[in-house]
């Protein structure tokens, strides 16, 4: 029936949100790879001493190596979703770290030291890319487990068997549930046991309730002969 909702939609709506991160990531892990790759085939030269007058005319046109940036324009500015609200990509100069920055304003030339401090900050724009891919691949999966838990208590519940076996196997189910729970709770709190890495809280920050908390409590209120033994 139109407008009818399932115990399992919020996990679906939360995976689409994450896939969509998760392409996007990927987008901008490839973006700042090329960045990387494209910096470390610029011509270099060391610095050299020049008139004042000179440095302060090259400094004015050029604010340093324009190379740099018109890679970057080229690469990390490019990914498909540049252009949305809520895009992450950083600017050229918020990229780099102040020190770089300082270098840059002033350089009349790239140096090799340069070059190597562009491309330390943005590998480390990468590897944070690489890590957050890992923090959804992680979260994706939590939320498959919590399905099958989800699934395999409903399809109990649904047999409408009330033999004392399948009883059994409800009330052993719903203990399943309810540890899956505390392991979500541990890890939203960041908890040392927690058995998995800490969600990043942006996930879902804009959510009411954590989608896995959410599936589970609705499901176990579907089931009140499991819950009133369990409770």
């Amino acid at each position: 029936m139109p407008g009818t909702t399932h115990p399992l939609d919020p996990l679906d709506a939360a995976r689409d949100r994450l896939q969509v991160r998760r392409r996007r990531l990927v987008d901008e892990r490839d973006a700042f790879d090329r960045f990387c790759r494209r910096v470390e085939t610029l011509p270099t030269a060391e610095a050299v001493d020049v008139p004042d007058a000179v440095l302060a005319v090259t400094t004015r046109t050029e604010r340093g190596p324009s190379a740099l940036r018109a890679a970057y324009d080229g690469t990390v500015m490019t990914v498909p979703h540049i252009d949305d609200e809520d895009a992450s990509v950083p600017a050229f100069d918020d990229l780099l770290s102040e020190a770089t920055r300082a270098e840059l304003r002033w350089a009349a030339r790239l140096t090799p030291g340069l070059q190597a401090a562009v491309l330390d900050d943005a590998t480390a724009a990468h590897e944070r890319r690489v890590d957050r891919i890992r923090a959804v691949d992680a979260e994706l999966a939590s939320l498959d487990r919590t399905e099958a838990v989800a699934r395999d208590l409903l399809a109990v519940e649904s047999s409408a068997d009330a033999a004392a076996d399948d009883e059994a196997r409800l009330a052993s189910l719903d203990r399943r549930c309810r540890r899956h729970a505390a392991r979500r709770r541990a890890t939203l709190a960041n908890r040392e046991d927690a058995d998995a890495p800490a969600l990043p809280p942006d996930f879902y920050a804009d959510l009411d309730e954590d989608p896995v908390l959410s599936v589970i409590d609705a499901v176990r209120d579907l089931l009140p002969r499991a819950t009133e033994r369990a409770d």
